[in-house]
């Protein structure tokens, strides 16, 4: 972090209350990626790429008041693609001002906001879009404009989020993106439930409240959502893509309210977790894991998920001075095989290992097994420090097995995945 003496006007231009004479900290900080990934299976289409190759960068700059009550922080990112065009994208992660007065906390702009505990599915996640291309995990997250203001006590915080504006979830390039899914989506005829259509982002009314607290052991969040769903259902239009023939399909957004409940339970070596939501909808009819059409009957559904489990950890294994966490997670949704979410019913497991060595080494190996089609996957994350600015990552995922249920009906995410399995190289400087 620098510390500088700007000038009363710069100060003011900024947004950041502050004299003549006093220091405004600024922290700069950001890394550059170079991404490598390849895809083994051959391709559905010829047009398909199997091997791609992209350069990403985040830039953060904070501005610091010196009473710390104001702070403006911005964080652009951006990434080229060799192939995607989908996924050669620019986002403003954070662009906000930071207003702090004890007990008070104001934020306006341009934040990222997680909400949950659990490892393999976050339920009550949800104020943030899914960045869909960065990578098929869910984890990275588009920048949501907003305006927040929360209150801290010894009884909880509470914090109230006005959400103005929608941003829809993007997908690959539907000619030469992988993974494929076996249909390509068009964002351009992008379907509201307020009967509005097309375009990245819109004008929206979304609300949400949060409150959280500690009581002992237990770390628990409530929250509420009302607004636009983050998850789109997918339309059978009755049309294929020109170039590839894949069947094309179009996303719906419906309205959507959301109560959630997450709680936390530190228990020396045992970390307990859950997340439970209730959300009601407008969809769709969707007849035994198909695709349904605007021609389908909808109804108002009221829909019921959760997910909890364990995480232990063995400290000092063997004496080694590492630790090895097991995790082991169950994923429930009464919609089972017609939820638009790949987890109906389905136990996540995983070992994490972390060297504790000045290079951060971490590996974590996860499986995912669908109870009702003995679908598998399993996936493969390893990250270490090369030196003082530099670390790489390495992440494979692949589909062991494709099932069906007892009445033939196929797991429609390890059949959209199958030959779609990939590793990927990063290799990111930090500055």
């Amino acid at each position: 972090m620098r510390r500088l003496t700007p000038l009363l006007a710069f100060g003011f231009m900024l947004g950041l209350p502050i004299s003549p004479g006093q220091a405004l900290d600024i922290d700069v900080e950001g890394n550059v990626e170079l991404e490598l990934r390849h895809h083994p299976n051959e391709a559905r289409h010829e047009d398909m790429e199997q091997d791609f190759a992209s350069l990403a960068g985040e830039f953060e700059l904070g501005l610091f008041s010196p009473s710390g009550r104001h702070a403006l922080i911005v964080k652009p990112f951006a990434r080229y693609d060799q192939h995607d065009h989908e996924r050669s994208h620019v986002d403003l992660r954070e662009g906000k001002y930071r207003y702090v007065n004890g007990l008070f906390e104001a934020t306006i702009g341009v934040d990222k906001e997680f909400w949950g505990v659990t490892e393999f599915l976050h339920l009550v996640d949800i104020i943030n879009q899914t960045d869909n291309v960065e990578s098929i995990d869910g984890e990275q997250k588009l920048g949501q404009p907003m305006i927040k203001a929360s209150y801290a006590s010894r009884y909880g915080t509470l914090t109230g989020y006005a959400l103005p504006f929608f941003r829809i979830r993007q997908f690959v390039d539907p000619v030469t993106g992988r993974p494929n899914p076996g249909f390509t989506v068009d964002d351009h005829t992008t379907l509201f439930e307020s009967g509005e259509t097309g375009g990245s982002a819109r004008r929206g009314d979304d609300y949400a409240l949060r409150y959280q607290n500690n009581f002992g052991a237990f770390d628990v969040g409530l929250s509420w959502f009302d607004g636009t769903a983050r998850v789109p259902q997918l339309l059978a239009t009755g049309e294929a893509n020109s170039t590839n023939g894949l069947p094309k399909l179009r996303a719906y957004y419906a309205e959507l309210t959301q109560t959630g409940l997450d709680v936390q339970a530190t228990l020396g070596p045992w970390l307990l977790k859950l997340e439970v939501t209730q959300s009601t909808e407008n969809r769709f009819e969707s007849n035994m894991g198909g695709f349904p059409s605007l021609a389908s009957a909808q109804e108002e559904t009221e829909i019921n998920r959760a997910t909890g489990g364990f995480e232990y950890t063995f400290y000092n294994l063997f004496a080694s001075g590492t630790d090895l966490g097991l995790v082991a997670e169950y994923m429930y949704d009464e919609r089972k095989e017609n939820s638009p979410h790949p987890f109906g019913n389905d136990v996540g497991i995983g070992l994490r290992w972390t060297a504790n060595d000045p290079q951060s080494t971490a590996i974590l190996v996860g499986g995912l097994i669908d109870l009702d089609t003995d679908s598998s996957s399993i996936s493969l994350e390893a990250e270490r420090r090369l030196g003082r600015s530099f670390k790489a990552i390495l992440e494979a995922r692949f589909t062991d097995k494709v099932g069906a249920t007892d009445s033939g009906q196929q797991d429609r995410l390890a059949k959209a995945l199958a030959d779609e399995d990939s590793v990927r190289f990063r290799l990111a400087y930090y500055f």
